[in-house]
């Protein structure tokens, strides 16, 4: 039966997914049969390899959409936001995940988590901004799935690959290889990952052309700040609720005037368009956080780093503006060996050297 709320009807999931089952998919199926559009909120997306937290936020935003479009779902309906950790700060996660700007349409709240969220909102005498949707008090009928993420994640880490199948989304059974399959993600639970660091989270651009057997890579100075003058990729901070993925291609555009469109970010690489015609992938390295300053800056916290390989000479893309409100100048191809000589802002080198290059580098910044 659909919602009787007039006019357009948004429902809102927050949630971990970590990893998606099939039951949080069929919540979803359900929530795009009875309303317009669905908001998914991937929770706690700066942390990697925990027992509460074993796949990066970019992996689990993949294996949703890849699982909602095998079951038939309209992915326009969709849009996916990116929450951030609050360590301690309950309050402060609530404000974050309940303001959601730029999402102004949302009418409806979905939870059925009484421990962290529903009894703490009794405690504390809060009530919601939108309706509330419980979908373990609501008769989803067909869309009704029996286990829980608990019960997948116990069947992890038992080692329980018959029954890892049965609780797991399609997305994440058909994704798995981005972590090792199944027994890189239970690698990933055993408590040994990447913790969240506060501070400035970014995303950074790894972009190299490749021709005629020699390799470059998109670089500039740095304008101001940490690292003034020193050579960066391109890259910046991620913006509220935006996805990584976003601001990586967000902070590309706006230093180095390459443009690229994504067509399918449901796979692993994800599927980009460049100018229109030049179709090419976007693949995740991974997540750095630190705590030293001579590595993070000032500002500490985290960076997510995507490698885009261009199958082209540098030439071929034309020139490169130097914008004088981009963070970078004198941005251009420069050949491996040069970049491998002159060393990176941040923890960038460590990310170029995931992309495989810059191996025979100084010592890392």
């Amino acid at each position: 039966m659909k919602s009787t709320h007039s006019g357009t009807t948004t429902a809102y999931m927050p949630g971990r997914f970590s990893p998606p089952t099939r039951g949080h998919i069929q919540t979803m199926l359900w929530l795009l049969d009875q309303y317009d559009r669905l908001v998914i909120g991937i929770g706690s997306c700066y942390e990697v390899g925990t027992v509460r937290h074993p796949l990066l936020a970019s992996i689990r935003e993949k294996m949703v959409l890849a699982s909602l479009h095998a079951a038939g779902a309209s992915l326009r309906r969709v849009r996916v936001v990116h929450l951030t950790d609050f360590p301690d700060d309950w309050d402060g996660w609530w404000r974050h995940t309940t303001s959601i700007p730029g999402i102004a349409d949302v009418t409806h709240f979905v939870t059925g988590n009484e421990a962290d969220i529903l009894a703490v909102m009794r405690a504390k005498g809060l009530e919601l901004p939108f309706a509330l949707i419980n979908p373990e008090k609501e008769d989803l009928g067909a869309f009704r799935f029996a286990y829980h993420a608990t019960d997948l994640r116990r069947a992890i880490v038992e080692g329980n690959y018959a029954r890892f199948r049965l609780i797991a989304a399609e997305g994440t059974i058909n994704l798995m290889g981005l972590v090792g399959g199944f027994a890189g993600i239970r690698r990933a639970m055993q408590d040994a990952g990447t913790r969240f660091v506060p501070g400035r989270q970014a995303a950074d651009a790894v972009v190299t052309c490749e021709h005629a057997g020699r390799r470059w890579l998109l670089c500039g100075y740095r304008r101001e700040g940490d690292f003034s003058n020193v050579l960066a990729i391109p890259g910046g901070g991620i913006n509220v609720y935006e996805s990584p993925v976003d601001a990586a291609l967000r902070k590309l555009a706006d230093e180095t005037g390459l443009v690229f469109e994504v067509m399918n970010r449901g796979v692993e690489p994800i599927h980009l368009r460049l100018g229109g015609t030049r179709l090419c992938e976007l693949r995740t390295l991974g997540i750095l956080s630190t705590e030293d300053p001579r590595l993070g800056g000032s500002r500490g916290g985290s960076a997510q780093a995507f490698h885009i390989a261009l199958d082209c000479a540098p030439e071929d893309l034309g020139p490169l503006p130097d914008g004088e409100r981009s963070g970078l100048y004198d941005v251009a191809f420069r050949p491996e060996e040069d970049v491998a000589a002159a060393g990176l802002a941040f923890q960038q080198m460590r990310s170029v050297q995931a992309a495989g290059l810059c191996h025979d580098s100084g010592p890392i910044r």
